[in-house]
């Protein structure tokens, strides 16, 4: 079988890595949902990164400590920060939003990214780009109805959670031309699981084994995501790749359906088509200009 898929196309392994890591990161969502039922999101958070920090350890430890040599522990602490906010949010999101709803704002990151990019590294955004972020908004708008009883307070959760992780993609990109791989995965989880941990103690409780179990499970499968992640784009380009990274949304929205019963609302359609094509176009432009 090995064999076999190495001498496939290349579109086709890439495809099926990106179509693996898509379904991972949707089943990433879910198993999150059935956790935080049970356990506050502050505390499965610090879990999520202290199971994956175990299983970085050994991978870094058999490479040796030369790679984690850094200067930048300042710039690598606020990307931990960051980070940590980040998942404190989206573990929010997932808990009290509908998967569906919280997936699709979640996809703002790269709107997040240009914005943030303009007014923080002075990056020229041409009209192009900023006609696409206005398009996405306008998607922003139609999901979450600001203004009318039909907005939730908690729909600014995934919101929030794409503002920082669009700020820790910014300071990633400046890192990347000095850090090696190991050092950036390291460090993430180095700062993180103390930085978690903090918020987490003022709600802990005893998790369950059945909890425990689905929160290593979701740091095994955000692992093995971000492998096939970078499988995907060796064997083909961002533009093709990126299509596949959105193929979430529908996975998610069907197994909410069977699993929770949650039917996506009207709006998140028209919203979610605008969002996804407005971050898609920002996302081709940036490596066109690139």
């Amino acid at each position: 079988m090995k064999n076999w898929f190495k001498n496939q196309p290349a579109t086709v392994q890439a495809s099926f890595y990106a179509l693996s890591a898509a379904i991972l990161a949707a089943c990433f969502t879910l198993t999150i949902r059935f956790a935080t039922e049970e356990l506050h999101p502050y505390q499965a958070v610090f879990l999520r990164f202290l199971f994956g920090l175990l299983m970085i350890a050994p991978v870094v430890m058999r490479g040796g400590f030369a790679p984690l040599h850094t200067k930048r522990l300042p710039l690598l602490g606020l990307r931990g920060i960051l980070s940590a906010s980040e998942m404190c949010l989206w573990f929010l999101a997932v808990l009290y939003l509908p998967l569906a709803e919280a997936t699709t704002l979640n996809f703002t990151v790269p709107l997040f990214g240009t914005i943030l990019a303009a007014l923080i590294l002075r990056e020229t955004i041409r009209i192009h780009r900023w006609l696409a972020v206005f398009v996405g908004f306008i998607g922003v708008g139609l999901i979450i109805q600001p203004g009318t009883a039909a907005m939730q307070p908690a729909s600014l959760l995934p919101i929030a959670a794409a503002i920082c992780m669009a700020s820790a993609g910014l300071i990633t990109k400046r890192l990347v031309a000095t850090e090696s791989t190991t050092a950036l995965l390291f460090y993430l989880m180095l700062i993180t699981t103390p930085v978690s941990l903090i918020p987490a103690l003022f709600v802990w409780q005893t998790p369950s084994w059945h909890v425990l179990g689905l929160i290593v499970l979701a740091a095994a499968m955000m692992n093995v995501m971000q492998v096939c992640n970078v499988k995907a784009l060796q064997f083909a380009d961002y533009s093709f790749f990126v299509g596949f990274s959105y193929l979430r949304l529908p996975i998610i929205a069907i197994l909410a359906l069977i699993l929770f019963g949650e039917v996506p609302d009207i709006w998140i359609f028209p919203g979610g088509a605008l969002i996804i094509a407005a971050a898609v176009y920002v996302a081709l432009r940036e490596r066109k200009i690139a």
